[in-house]
């Protein structure tokens, strides 16, 4: 219903407030009541200011009064005031959205726009202040400015430490948007020869954006900054401190705290000014434990939808070296899970999430390999990978495929490293997360048959993916980017909980099978089921060797290591061979 029907005693009472108003201010002209296309009511008047008038419309939203009604100019797009949205656009008075309440009435709203034009203008030639009752936020200033230059918290500091009356040569980097163009100091070269670096600028954007020369300016705090009214004065300004500029499109003057970028137009003759987005006031987003993940090397062992939302998830929480494993490339059907988007299709995903984790965590460093853990690959290959994955401090597989999960087992065991895994179930309606930690959990092939019979002891076989993640060439799993988001999210903060290492950990449990729908083993959304897999396995008294019998054993490796040194020595004397 619109309100004017539906409270016929609130229009009343609008409607009486207002003549009320107009019969004792002699500022205020009414001129006529009418309703506009879209059937809201308004009430035009004149409201009078120092020897100038000012046509005015209050116009009623059709949810009055649970939202307020605008005054703003009729028919005049001039800018009346500071307080305005734009010229011709609403005034912005003492009761707007934000303290709103129902008592106010449609005449408050007329006397708080009289005291702001008057406030602002005393007497015909005179200009007023009025102190705004809240702030606009960076975003409301600059959603109509399309070329933006951003001052990061690195640059401010860097500037803070450049000497008055120096001028640098730098880049700025550009990234083009339809909305917007974004600009960036990316570097800076002191005069002894030293470059300044921007740290948060991530790898590929230096490679996907555009590098441009510019020229950075600490001008002197005591002199007013060049004229920007045409560029042969700027230049002249320039010149009167020392200063030669050089040929360039931008220039980047510091004065005092203020910052401010220029676009040098030759042929035109003209300077403009970019809009400055400053370095927002710096606020710690993680708790200190999260310092030590910078540390971390994280192998990701399948880079699909799984796998790119947790590599992604762990980038965001400071991890700062990843081991990415897959073969496979990037299709359009993958984009319906997939955290990557259509910028990145034809590509091998390990390349893209790579980027991805740069471009969320500048200084995440990304080793790739394009290779499919017990797929067609050399010995070689193999072998090198599983030495690589050795090295990482957490090994994740993300693939649900146990061929991969057994060579992840060896390597694991071996290397005595921990591994992370989950499953999405088909179907959407829950997965699983594990993990497995030398000396506190069982091997992870014994973790598996203890899932498997946890299941098969309540008559339900576990419920297997139906390919990967990533929607490869056999059937595809059947759930959707929120069922798949819902289990990497868990498995991410099982992954970092183990990186840290928390002691007590935050997982009680090290299998937790989680329900999104009803079906299969769940009965509802959200349930959990925690498994006990038990503690690692004892060493046995019969697989323990007495002194005799291992020293025996290394006598035969050594033996071997003898033998192949000799046969090296012996077909090439020049070859280097290591040493028993």
């Amino acid at each position: 219903m619109i309100w004017y029907f539906e409270n016929l005693q609130r229009y009343r009472q609008e409607r009486e407030a207002l003549e009320a108003l107009a019969s004792t201010a002699d500022w205020l002209t009414p001129i006529a009541w009418r309703i506009d296309a879209s059937l809201r009511m308004i009430w035009d008047a004149d409201i009078s200011v120092s020897e100038r008038t000012f046509p005015i419309s209050l116009r009623y939203p059709n949810h009055f009064p649970h939202s307020p009604p605008m005054v703003l100019p009729r028919g005049d797009t001039e800018r009346w005031s500071s307080h305005q949205y734009g010229p011709g656009g609403e005034l912005c008075l003492e009761h707007g959205p934000d303290n709103w309440h129902q008592d106010i009435t449609g005449a408050d709203m007329i006397l708080s726009a009289y005291r702001l034009l008057q406030g602002e203008r005393p007497a015909s030639d005179q200009q007023g202040t009025v102190a705004s009752r809240h702030r606009t936020t960076v975003g409301q200033d600059l959603r109509n400015k399309h070329s933006r230059f951003m001052v990061t918290a690195a640059l401010a500091e860097f500037l803070r430490s450049i000497p008055d009356g120096v001028m640098l040569p730098a880049s700025v980097n550009i990234t083009f948007h339809e909305e917007a163009f974004v600009y960036v100091l990316s570097s800076a070269t002191m005069p002894d020869g030293k470059k300044w670096v921007e740290p948060n600028l991530p790898a590929p954007l230096l490679f996907e954006g555009y590098e441009q020369p510019t020229v950075l300016f600490r001008w002197p705090g005591n002199v007013l900054r060049p004229s920007l009214e045409s560029l042969t004065k700027f230049r002249a300004d320039v010149a009167s401190q020392g200063f030669v500029l050089p040929s360039v499109k931008y220039a980047l003057l510091a004065h005092n705290s203020r910052v401010c970028i220029c676009l040098l137009d030759a042929d035109d003759d003209t300077v403009s000014t970019l809009s400055v987005i400053p370095a927002p006031a710096m606020a710690t987003r993680l708790d200190e434990s999260h310092a030590i993940l910078a540390t971390r090397k994280v192998a990701i062992v399948g880079c699909g939808s799984l796998g790119s939302k947790v590599g992604a998830m762990m980038a965001r929480s400071g991890v700062g070296k990843f081991l990415l494993v897959d073969d496979d490339l990037l299709f359009p059907h993958n984009l319906v899970r997939h955290d990557l988007d259509w910028r990145d299709v034809g590509t091998h995903k390990v390349d893209s999430v790579a980027r991805k984790i740069q471009l969320v965590n500048a200084a995440a460093t990304c080793e790739k390999r394009k290779h499919k853990l017990g797929g067609q690959e050399s010995s070689g290959a193999i072998e090198s990978l599983i030495e690589g994955l050795a090295d990482c401090d957490l090994i994740i597989d993300a693939t649900a495929d146990p061929s991969v999960f057994n060579y992840l087992t060896a390597t694991v065991v071996y290397a005595k490293r921990p591994l992370l895994w989950a499953e999405v179930f088909g179907g959407g309606f829950g997965g699983l997360i594990a993990r497995h930690r030398p000396l506190l959990e069982p091997d992870p092939a014994s973790m598996r048959r203890a899932i498997e019979s946890w299941c098969f002891d309540r008559g339900k076989p576990i419920e297997r993916a139906g390919a990967d993640y990533g929607g490869g060439p056999a059937v595809p799993l059947i759930a959707d980017d929120a069922d798949v988001t819902v289990i990497a999210s868990h498995a991410a903060r099982m992954g970092i909980d183990m990186l840290i290492p928390r002691n007590p950990s935050l997982f009680p449990n090290s299998v937790y099978m989680i329900g999104l729908a009803e079906g299969w083993i769940f009965e509802r959304p959200f349930e959990t089921y925690p498994i006990d897999v038990g503690p690692p396995a004892a060493l046995g008294s019969s697989a323990v060797m007495d002194p005799d019998e291992r020293a025996g054993e290394l006598k035969r490796i050594f033996q071997l290591f003898e033998e192949h040194q000799h046969a090296a020595s012996s077909a090439d004397p020049d070859r280097q061979t290591p040493s028993t």
